[in-house]
């Protein structure tokens, strides 16, 4: 419902100062040079004053015009680096200006989950939802569908630019058509017009230039003003193709069991070329691609998805065997073994840089190195792709085995020693641990719960074990068999009452520790786990 336009907005002392005592002081100046932890050192003088100036700031609906200028630098993406496409325009602002843009982000999420306005496809910068946690989502539906010995095509988008590309009055009319209040409305108009830039390539900067369309990267509010702008995109899709976006990453897929499913798919993708071209948010076609899963690779039917374009005619977009997806490569029979050989290389290569680089690593030295530069890479998403292969588990097990032999004192001990000396679990119990912590965040609604995947809660606890456990489903392939929503149940309806009950995330790791602690499993990644189909 809309909000009351006469609501005026008024920010409090003790919001300002919450707001400063949280500020990052690692974080650079922006053109006004005033560095982050400047601010934070004389917050107690500034709490006043910034107080007064976001409240007048907000009645009067103007941003000052000093806040509206940013310069412009880059980031390397991926790729080669002499190529411009691989790098990512970041805006670096006034510190103030982000302040109040934090404050202005709180109100809008809030007015928008009170009101359930966000799409349950979008998956990006809202709270409660995450990359890993749409991947569970969407493997979940995938795997159903390869179980019942169907096609799954996936139509992957690209936006050219979709930040940048944003028309300023469009979003502004999407504000109003939410009945976002009126006060914050214009205030967001101030915030977008007017806007000047600079860009600075080592160490030299442009002019100014006028920004005359998109959402400033790097900005605190700028994410969620587009992830508003792109909400309705969902509802281009009918009941049975879906369409699931992560920012300005969409994905859209359908069961493909006849050649009229091809044909409602590709309609589908015809649909949402249109809707970028209403909403002047362009294709960049060349970079759509479409992924066939099927449980057998070789049984996989081509079809021929396009999109029409008024100068081109039809353009058909290129097949892939495998896409990188929010960092996870999926490949055609979803087994993740590509995705496991490259993380493996990553961490790999993590890990002779190190070796080159120290020579005597003590106790506390590895573990910092090794837990930021190289376990890293090897648990991300990890829920998303966990072996059950016996070659991949020991792969995997084989760069840490080779890691712990950089230390000194413990070269001549045999790995499970290793791991005692080191208190360090083997990467096969952290991945279980996983796991059940991204079942237990499921099932105690840490997430947002209309974005998770659904379990069925077993209605009778008479048997042993726990009182929150979940029905068992039948499968009939391994693809399905040992996917998360499958693997994770007879796991986790093992443990015990005091470990599933715990009243926080941070208790319920200390709790599966403590259980496990004594398991072979802790050192030994050969050890089979609990419950474990």
């Amino acid at each position: 419902m809309p909000q009351d336009e006469t609501t005026t907005i008024v920010f409090s002392e003790t919001q300002i100062a919450c707001k400063l005592a949280n500020l990052k002081i690692n974080k650079s100046p922006g053109p006004d040079l005033i560095h982050p932890r400047v601010i934070y050192e004389i917050r107690n003088f500034l709490i006043c004053p910034l107080t007064y100036l976001f409240n007048k700031s907000m009645k009067l609906g103007v941003l000052p015009k000093d806040w509206k200028s940013s310069i412009v630098t880059v980031l390397h993406k991926k790729g080669r680096k002499d190529c411009l496409d691989n790098y990512r325009p970041i805006s670096l602002t006034c510190i103030c200006c982000k302040l109040i843009e934090s404050l202005v982000t709180e109100l809008i999420t809030e007015y928008f989950l009170k009101n359930n306005l966000f799409s349950n496809k979008q998956y990006g910068f809202i709270k409660g939802r995450s990359t890993v946690l749409q991947l569970l989502k969407l493997t979940e539906d995938w795997t159903k569908s390869l179980d019942n010995n169907e096609q799954v095509d996936i139509i992957y988008t690209d936006f050219e630019k979709a930040f940048d590309k944003v028309p300023h009055r469009r979003l502004i009319s999407k504000l109003q058509a939410y009945g976002l209040n009126v006060v914050l409305i214009n205030w967001i108009a101030s915030f977008l017009s007017s806007r000047v830039q600079q860009v600075r390539i080592n160490g030299i900067i442009s002019g100014n230039k006028k920004v005359l369309s998109g959402i400033p990267q790097g900005s605190v509010l700028g994410p969620l003003l587009f992830v508003i702008y792109i909400n309705d995109l969902p509802a281009v899709c009918g009941d049975d193709s879906k369409l699931y976006l992560f920012a300005d990453d969409a994905k859209l897929y359908r069961a493909i069991t006849s050649i009229s499913d091809y044909t409602c798919l590709n309609q589908v993708c015809g649909d949402v070329f249109n809707w970028s071209e209403r909403w002047l948010m362009k294709l960049n076609i060349s970079k759509c691609k479409v992924l066939s899963l099927c449980r057998n690779s070789s049984n996989i039917i081509k079809y021929d998805y396009g999109i029409v374009l008024p100068d081109q005619g039809l353009v058909l977009l290129n097949h892939e065997y495998m896409i990188k997806d929010l960092g996870v490569l999926i490949d055609s029979n979803l087994s993740f073994d590509e995705h496991i050989q490259d993380k493996i290389n990553v961490a790999s290569r993590m890990l002779g840089i190190i070796k080159r680089n120290f020579v005597d690593l003590d106790k506390n030295s590895f573990l910092l190195l090794y837990k930021s530069l190289v376990r890293s890479h090897l648990e991300y998403a990890g829920s998303v792709w966990n072996p059950y292969k016996k070659g991949l588990i020991r792969d995997i097990e084989a760069i840490q085995k080779r890691a712990t032999k950089l230390i000194r004192g413990c070269r001549n001990m045999d790995y499970i020693s290793r791991l005692a000396w080191l208190e360090l679990p083997t990467l096969k119990y952290r991945r279980f641990r996983g796991d059940m912590l991204e079942l237990y965040k499921i099932l105690n609604n840490l997430y947002d719960s209309k974005t998770v995947p659904v379990f069925e809660m077993h209605l009778d606890t008479r048997t042993r074990g726990n009182s929150f456990k979940i029905k068992v489903d039948r499968c009939n392939y391994d693809v399905r068999k040992f996917s998360f929503c499958s693997r994770v149940v007879k796991a986790w309806n093992s443990l015990p009452e005091s470990v599933v009950a715990s009243t926080s995330v941070n208790a319920f790791k200390r709790n599966f520790d403590k259980n496990y602690m004594k398991h072979s499993l802790y050192y030994d990644f050969e050890a089979d786990i609990p419950g474990f189909v």
